[in-house]
């Protein structure tokens, strides 16, 4: 990585020379401002498996410091990382696009800019459609801001921490005892308690993130924002285009969480959502081949298999998304479910030997992912992930969780602890295979006050958005998509069907949706109103 750019570094040039000619004297002094933006020399390279030498050639890194709170600037300052991959022809440079990864909590350390710079000079070589993203690659800034919460400086990271201790918990999904539940509710009071009492915690908002990108926009003098977001991503986006909407220039929304509603209520979509992929995904596909599956020959028989499998190993199986909506997981799962019924005590060496030596399935590509499953789900079962909940001890949150936590909290209004739980048991009652997707039950009691929500009907009038969705996505599920579209007439979307992704744009999943970002992006040509691919390739 290298330092300011020609056209940066002139612009310094020019600043200094200006400076030099200013009168000197006490009138002529001017305060200099606590606030904006350092370049650094050198920058550490971001955690990527391939790094192009020409792409790090031209990225940049520093340190945004903004205000702690935009509407009272006096309050103190906060600082956060910027990324900046320059445009490969500076002299032709028309702008920048910002992007976020999703989240929240998530701090890619440059990582998505340099991506999407990668990728953008990847597709430059395709014959059809190259030409458009030569020319973005050419003449557009790519800048990635990390989020506010997890700065690197003193007194900029949020981490909740308590001597209070987190007690034990089951998953619970399987244990509705009520023993499990009064341990589940503790450990989210303890979390609520920890990170609402964090003096930063009331400043690590959404809305508040979205005006540090607009303090970052004017600090970089840029006329338009221009900005491509996944996940929580689109959320973020929502809000600055609700907040800032003279400024959006072009704005791609990639797997989006429905803005007119609230963080509770893309939770509890989440669990239908994932009843119907692994209906698609895993009891279709593996009743269509029974075979080669050896799941059964309906889906309600494979359907069967799953709800018939140890808690411990249902709860592994669920624990990530590549293992429940693979047949070849649920494979794996009904062996290893089976043998450690059939041998409680059994040494997981010889258990290892034994599913190597075991015939899975007569297809040996099948096979081989089946046997992987195995491994990886007998080593979930013996160190089991409770999602959102800290280890058992004094309370010590990472700084990704605990911005997660105020996020979550701050931005939205939540049910209370009581109709969380009912909600929770109806939907584990009518989804048994998804389990307790419910999100963020730290919530429920939180004690501070929530910000307003977000202003999406100034959002809802711009022409300037892309909507980018798969059919099936259980993080970001397409129905909450829909609903958010709905509401923002005149925007676009492009819809990629029969796939299962999340973050479709730049994945290589779909050319037909690279196509339309893309020319969007570099020319502004939009879509039609409702936009179809159905070219998904399988990842």
């Amino acid at each position: 990585m290298k330092p300011l750019p020609a056209a940066s570094a002139i612009t310094y040039r020019c600043l200094v020379l200006v400076a030099a000619l200013a009168p000197t004297g006490a009138y002529a002094e001017t305060p200099r401002s606590p606030f904006g933006i350092e370049w650094f020399l050198d920058c550490p390279q971001p955690t990527l498996e391939r790094l192009d030498p020409e792409v790090i050639e031209r990225t940049q890194c520093g340190i945004v410091t903004a205000p702690l709170d935009h509407g009272a600037p006096e309050r103190g300052r906060i600082s956060f990382d910027i990324t900046r991959v320059g445009a490969k022809l500076p002299l032709s440079r028309q702008g920048a696009i910002f992007a976020n990864p999703g989240g929240p909590g998530l701090d890619a350390g440059g990582a998505f800019a340099v991506h999407l710079a990668t990728v953008w000079k990847h597709y430059a070589r395709q014959p059809d459609w190259g030409d458009t993203y030569r020319q973005l690659a050419d003449t557009y800034d790519v800048i990635e801001v990390t989020p506010r919460g997890l700065g690197r400086l003193p007194g900029s990271r949020l981490e909740c921490r308590s001597d209070a201790r987190i007690v034990p918990q089951a998953d619970v999904s399987e244990d509705r005892s009520a023993a499990n539940l009064t341990a589940a509710r503790q450990n989210a009071r303890l979390i609520a308690q920890a990170c609402a009492s964090h003096p930063l915690t009331p400043y690590i908002t959404t809305e508040q993130t979205a005006r540090d990108l607009e303090f970052v926009r004017k600090q970089l003098g840029e006329l338009q924002f221009n900005y491509l977001g996944n996940a929580y991503g689109t959320w973020l986006g929502a809000w600055y285009g609700g907040l800032f909407p003279a400024n959006v220039g072009r704005m791609v929304l990639d797997s989006n969480i429905n803005w007119t509603s609230t963080f509770e209520h893309a939770s509890v979509i989440v669990a239908s959502e994932k009843e119907k992929i692994f209906e698609r995904f895993v009891a279709q596909a593996a009743a269509l081949d029974p075979g080669v599956y050896q799941l059964g020959d309906t889906p309600a028989a494979v359907r069967r298999v799953f709800m018939e499998l140890l808690p411990s190993v249902r709860t592994a199986l669920r624990s990530s998304n590549r293992f429940y909506s693979d047949p070849a997981g649920l494979m794996g799962a009904h062996v290893l479910s089976r043998w450690l019924r059939d041998t409680p005590d059994g040494d997981d060496l010889a258990l290892e030997t034994r599913a190597r030596a075991h015939r899975f399935s007569p297809d040996p590509v099948i096979e081989e992912r089946a046997k992987s499953m195995f491994s990886l789900l007998l080593q979930r079962v013996r160190e089991p992930l409770q999602a959102n909940v800290p280890k058992p001890g004094p309370l010590r949150m990472s700084a990704a969780d605990s911005v997660k936590t105020a996020i979550l909290c701050n931005d939205s209004t939540y049910s209370n602890e009581d109709l969380w739980q009912q909600k929770e048991t109806e939907s584990l009652a009518k989804y048994p295979v998804a389990g307790s997707a419910l999100e963020a039950r730290q919530c429920t009691t939180w004690p501070q006050q929530h910000s307003r929500g977000l202003p999406y009907k100034e959002l809802a009038r711009l022409d300037s958005l892309l909507m980018v969705q798969a059919e099936f996505d259980d993080q970001t599920p397409s129905t909450g998509a829909a609903w958010a579209f709905e509401r923002t007439f005149p925007a676009s979307r492009v819809q990629l069907k029969n796939a299962y992704a999340h973050g479709v744009s730049f994945s290589g999943v779909s050319a037909c949706v690279n196509q339309w970002v893309g020319d969007y992006l570099m020319h502004g040509n939009k879509p039609p109103r409702s936009t179809v691919c159905t070219d998904a390739t399988v990842q």
